[in-house]
């Protein structure tokens, strides 16, 4: 029955000595540590009372941990001001025993219940040659300690040592990943505030050899077009060239794939001879890591030691975080160029504008007996549709008055390269309908046709519709050049006559054909030239405006002023979109025969 009980006994202090164990794994924090320790033995031990001192920096005992003072030696109170026996017998060199019975001098000096408490167990608490500190268990005068309990005392005195020293350690640990951290968020920062490429790498490499105490950290790109690895970026490198970087690393191979990712001797784990420039710098310890752009190598951040150095899963973990940085420095670098290039197009399109803006007509012009309105909105910012009013030389009448010629057309394509085929169109027209000869509409268009295709090899066309008012007769002679059908609202009837003439668009063919007619403008009609942004405007739905809508306009409109009439064609096409997006560009011209 002994034996039994004994190995009870031992399977509890076992099963004690791992819930311990386990505890102390657990804690985070030194006065935790200690705590958790001391209840945990006094519990192991059948005893209610221990305190543990631990040394601080200046090598001075202080009590961190206590439980079940008896009330004349409660802390914070008299009995613990000054050392005491088991304090000096550690200082004396004296505690050298695993296991020390000392009696209290503190409980020997104390005034009050004792709880007849008498002497202590004390154990130094110590990891490797260095005592950390004083376990102390508490027992009556006639209180003995087995052999048993001696030896549990010493282990958990151990145990107490290496759970501080842990802690201490993740605590370091945690102090460095906290600046580690502190170090990142400022580089990026740093980087965020940096504009040019070559400096925000330079910093980056700098901070990486603090971060990783390495001796050396460099960023090398791979210059594709050139066929070169570049060293851009450099920290704790040799023999660089007085005019510095970037310079050659390897002037065959843009990326240095025969380099490991990893390894103490870099010499000789390469796959290949090193470059000249590398192999001067005397790297052993080496690590690197590709710097990636949407999936793509640009190049190559290396840290490395002179001495060997076998780098950790955290080392790695980190300098990967770096490469990371630098891909963002790249990413930002794209971005603002293409801002810069954004600016500058924008700029650029700004001017021509403006250019364009001087081709149209400054005002619309004053004629005897008509009035007379345009507006062109482009799609974009610079645009293909035009109009034009042509006063025309050498027609004048008795009183006068010359004829008008009159002009709108829409280059089959948008942005800059219908403006400038605009603006080519737009000459040509201008300068055949002036010339020497007076030209009738048929003639003019097929006269510019032949200089638009001598000029133009930009496969553009042009649709065109001209014609010619005589402000005397109200006769409006015209051709059409593959344009939207004007649309002429007769006063007299109500009814709305689409201007038909034959005639393809200009800039296909060198000798087309083109049908003239010729109407009359009797007071109160009113003529809508239009573009096909007007008719093919869309909403939502993807339905067109069509033209029956603005006949419909016409209609309902026909009494107001020319501007007015323009005005209300607008506010239809306007809400009919509902918001939807201009896709093509607007352009309207009002002829309305006042009488």
């Amino acid at each position: 029955m002994p034996v039994q009980s004994d190995a009870k006994q031992r399977a509890g202090e076992l099963t004690l000595l791992n819930t311990l164990a386990l505890a102390l794994n657990r804690a985070d924090d030194v006065r935790d540590t200690l705590e958790t320790a001391l209840r945990h033995t006094i519990a192991l031990m059948g005893l209610n009372s221990g305190w543990i001192f631990l040394r601080d920096e200046s090598g001075v005992f202080r009590l961190l941990a206590r439980a079940g003072l008896p009330p004349a030696i409660e802390y914070p109170g008299r009995a613990w001001n000054d050392t005491c026996e088991c304090q000096n017998l550690c200082d004396a060199g004296g505690m050298t025993k695993s296991f020390n019975l000392v009696r209290c001098s503190r409980l020997r000096y104390a005034v009050g219940d004792k709880r007849s408490l008498y002497k202590h167990a004390s154990v130094p608490i110590k990891l490797g040659d260095a005592t950390l500190g004083i376990l102390n268990v508490a027992t009556t005068e006639f209180g003995q300690f087995t052999v048993a309990q001696t030896q549990l005392l010493s282990m958990i005195g151990l145990m107490i040592g290496v759970a501080i020293s842990q802690v201490r350690l993740n605590a370091q640990v945690r102090g460095r990943r906290a600046q580690e951290q502190a170090a990142l968020l400022q580089l990026s920062q740093d980087l965020l505030d940096t504009a040019a490429i070559e400096s925000a790498l330079q910093r980056l490499v700098r901070v990486g050899a603090r971060l990783l105490e390495a001796e050396a950290c460099a960023f090398i790109a791979a210059d594709e077009a050139s066929g070169r690895a570049m060293l851009q970026a450099a920290h704790g490198w040799r023999f660089l060239p007085p005019a510095g970087l970037p310079v050659p690393v390897d002037t065959r191979n843009p990326h240095l794939w025969y380099l490991p990712e990893q390894s103490t001797d870099l010499p000789s784990a390469a796959l290949d001879a090193l470059p000249q420039m590398l192999a001067a710098q005397g790297f052993h310890g080496h690590m690197a890591k590709e710097v990636l752009m949407g999936g793509a190598p640009v190049g190559l951040l290396m840290l490395n030691t002179r001495g060997p150095r076998q780098f950790t899963e955290e080392d790695a973990q980190l300098l990967a975080i770096l490469a990371n940085q630098a891909a963002q420095a790249f990413d930002r670098e794209r971005l603002q160029q293409e801002v810069n290039e954004r600016r500058r197009l924008e700029r650029e399109l700004d001017i021509a504008r403006e250019i364009q803006a001087s081709f149209l007509p400054d005002c619309c012009p004053s004629v005897p007996g008509y009035d007379i309105a345009a507006f062109y909105r482009a799609a974009r910012q610079i645009g293909g549709d035009f109009y034009d009013f042509i006063t025309l030389d050498g027609a004048e009448d008795d009183d006068g008055r010359r004829r008008l010629g009159v002009v709108i057309a829409d280059v089959t394509d948008k942005g800059v390269p219908a403006a400038l085929f605009m603006a080519l169109s737009r000459t040509v027209l201008r300068a055949t309908a002036l010339g020497s000869r007076r030209r009738a509409p048929a003639e003019v268009l097929a006269f510019a046709n032949k200089l638009i295709l001598a000029d133009s090899r930009a496969g553009l066309f042009v649709t065109t519709f001209y014609g010619v008012l005589d402000p005397q007769t109200g006769a409006f002679t015209y051709a059409n050049g593959g344009h939207n059908y004007p649309l002429l609202y007769h006063a007299a009837t109500g009814e709305v006559e689409p201007l038909q003439a034959l005639g393809l668009v200009l800039g296909v063919m060198p000798d087309p054909r083109f049908e003239e007619r010729r109407v009359t403008l009797a007071p109160g009609d009113v003529l809508c030239l239009y573009t096909d942004g007007v008719t093919e405007a869309m909403n939502s739905r993807r339905q067109l405006f069509e033209e029956h809508r603005l006949i419909d306009v016409l209609r309902a409109s026909h009494q107001l002023p020319a501007e007015q009439i323009i005005e209300r064609i607008l506010a239809a096409v306007a809400r009919f979109t509902a918001g939807a997006p201009q896709t093509d560009d607007i352009t309207l011209v009002i002829i309305k025969a006042s009488g």
